[in-house]
C-alpha cells in the first residue's frame, strides 16, 4: 500500500469514527485550545466539533471579510469550511477540497447541517483544483500540506487560484529536528519515507526556513511563520502557523527578468541567439521593410540589430524588464525604434502592427486566463490580415526557461488556444543551438488575424 492510500484510509477511519484515539489531539477542548471563538463554537452545530484535530488556528491572522471566496485545501470534515463560511456571510463563498472521499462526504454532510448552501466541497487533490485562475480570496489549510509529497507543486496550484495580492493562512506540522544535509528539493518532493511516517505527519514536514524559502520560491511575499502551537506527533515535529502573499503575475515577471539583466551576462544566457537567423527569415517572409513590427518580450536581443541592417524601420520593442530594454537604447541609437517597457497583459496602444515577433515570452504564460488575456492584446494590437509570429518550446522540449516553468506547445496544443479570429497558418519545429553549446527544441507558428 502506498502512502496515498494510506492516508486515506486514516482520515476514513477518522470520518467514520472520530472518537478514536489516533495518537493526536483533537475535538473541541483542541479547538479551544488553538483559540477557535466562543461565538464560532456556539454558531456551528455540537456534533462538528468532535472532528476538530486542527494543528493550528488558521484564522489568528486570517483577513477574511464578508463576501470573500475562500478555499480550505484539505478540509476532512469541514470544520475550518464552516467557520471560513461564518466570516464570509451569505453573499461570499467557501470551498473545501479533499482527497478522501469519505470526509467529502462528512464535509458536505455537515454543511447541510449548518444551513450553509454557498459551500461546496470537492474530492480532489490539492494540485489540480477545479477553480479558475485568480478566483480565490483567501486560501487556508489546517495539517493538511505536509501531507503532500511535492509541496511545490500544492504552492504552485495556490498561486493559481489565488487573485492578486491575494492571501495564504495555513497551519501545519514542521520539523524541529536538526537539519540534515538534505536539501529542500529532497525533503519537499520525495515520499520515501515510511508509510506510517507520512499518515503520522512526520515525513512529510519540513523546517521553517525550508518551508518559507519554498513558499517564496513560489511566487509569495511577506512569507512567515505567525507562531507555534502546542501540537505534536512526534519528538521531531510542532504545530505552526503561516501567512503569506501572492505576487502579482505581471510584478513577479518585472522583478524576475529585471533581477536577470542586472546579474547576468544576457550574452550567455541559454536562450540567447548571436543570429536570430529562423526569425528574420519568417519576418521578411511575410513583411516588407516598410512594415510596422512589434517584437514582444523583446529583452536585449539582436533581432532588432538585424532587422535595422536588413531596411526595416518602424520597429517597437516591448518588454517588462527596464533594465533590458536600457541594454538595448544603449547599443541602438535609431530613432525609428520605440521603446517600451510593460507587461504585455497591460500593454495598450493605439498604434496597429503588421506583424508581432514574439520569441519566447507566450510560453511563460502558465494560466488560461493570461493566455486568453495576451491574445486579446495580440487580436488588438494587429492590422487586418496582420502576422504573428510566436516561438515556444516544443512538446518534449525543455520544461523550464531561465528558472522559470514554461507551457510546451505543438500544432494541436496551439490551435486549441488561439480564439476564432485568429488562424494558425504554419508551423516549424527549430534546434536552438545554446551559447554553452547544448540544444534546445523550439517550434515557430505563424498566426494570421482574419
Amino acid at each position: 500500500m502506498d502512502s496515498h492510500k494510506q492516508i486515506i484510509e486514516l482520515y476514513s477511519e477518522l470520518a467514520e469514527n472520530p472518537h478514536k484515539n489516533f495518537g493526536w489531539d483533537k475535538g473541541l477542548e483542541n479547538a479551544k485550545a488553538h483559540g477557535y471563538k466562543e461565538e464560532w463554537i456556539k454558531a456551528l452545530p455540537h456534533e462538528i466539533w468532535k472532528y476538530c484535530a486542527a494543528v493550528g488556528n488558521p484564522f489568528n491572522e486570517a483577513d477574511i471579510e464578508e463576501g470573500d471566496t475562500v478555499l480550505d485545501l484539505g478540509c476532512g470534515a469541514g470544520v475550518d469550511v464552516l467557520v471560513a463560511r461564518l466570516l464570509v456571510g451569505k453573499t461570499g463563498k467557501v470551498y473545501g477540497v479533499d482527497i478522501t472521499p469519505k470526509m467529502v462526504e462528512t464535509a458536505s454532510k455537515h454543511a447541510k447541517m449548518a444551513g450553509f448552501d454557498n459551500v461546496e466541497i470537492l474530492e480532489s487533490s490539492f494540485d489540480n483544483v477545479m477553480l479558475e485562475d485568480e478566483s480565490v480570496d483567501v486560501v487556508i489549510s489546517n495539517g493538511a500540506i505536509n501531507l503532500t509529497s511535492c509541496k511545490e507543486s500544492v504552492f504552485a496550484e495556490i498561486y493559481r487560484v489565488l487573485k492578486p495580492n491575494g492571501k495564504i493562512y495555513f497551519a501545519d506540522m514542521i520539523d524541529i529536528s536538526e537539519p540534515s544535509c538534505c536539501t529542500i528539493e529532497q525533503s519537499s518532493c520525495c515520499a520515501s519515507s515510511g508509510e506510517e511516517d507520512w499518515a503520522n505527519c512526520v515525513a512529510g514536514t519540513l523546517h521553517e526556513n525550508e518551508l518559507i524559502e519554498l513558499i517564496q520560491k513560489a511566487g509569495f511575499k511577506e512569507v512567515e511563520c505567525t507562531g507555534y502551537t502546542h501540537y505534536t506527533t512526534a519528538e521531531t515535529t510542532k504545530g505552526a502557523t503561516f501567512s503569506a502573499t501572492k505576487i502579482p503575475a505581471d510584478v513577479r515577471r518585472e522583478n524576475h527578468w529585471d533581477g536577470l539583466f542586472q546579474n547576468t551576462d544576457y550574452t550567455q544566457v541559454l536562450w540567447h541567439q548571436s543570429s536570430p537567423q529562423k526569425s528574420v527569415e519568417l519576418i521578411e517572409k511575410y513583411v516588407k521593410d516598410e512594415a510596422n513590427i512589434i517584437d514582444i518580450g523583446s529583452g536585449a536581443s539582436y533581432l532588432v540589430d538585424h532587422l535595422l541592417q536588413n531596411g526595416y524601420k518602424n520597429i517597437t520593442l516591448l518588454d517588462t524588464s527596464k533594465t533590458a530594454l536600457e541594454i538595448v537604447r544603449s547599443r541602438i541609437k535609431n530613432e525609428n525604434v520605440q521603446l517600451i517597457c510593460s507587461d504585455i497583459l497591460h500593454f495598450k496602444n493605439d498604434k496597429r502592427y503588421d506583424l508581432w515577433h514574439d520569441r519566447a515570452a507566450f510560453h511563460f504564460l502558465l494560466s488560461k486566463k493570461e493566455r486568453e488575456q495576451y491574445f486579446k492584446v495580440l487580436e488588438n494590437s494587429l492590422e487586418p490580415k496582420g502576422i504573428a509570429v510566436i516561438s515556444t518550446f516544443k512538446v518534449n522540449g525543455p520544461i523550464q526557461c531561465a528558472g522559470l516553468d514554461i507551457v510546451q506547445y505543438n500544432h494541436q496544443k496551439m490551435l486549441e488556444e488561439l480564439p476564432s479570429d485568429l488562424t494558425l497558418i504554419e508551423s516549424e519545429e527549430f534546434t536552438h543551438v545554446t551559447p554553452k553549446e547544448t540544444t534546445q527544441e523550439y517550434i515557430y507558428f505563424v498566426i494570421q488575424k482574419k
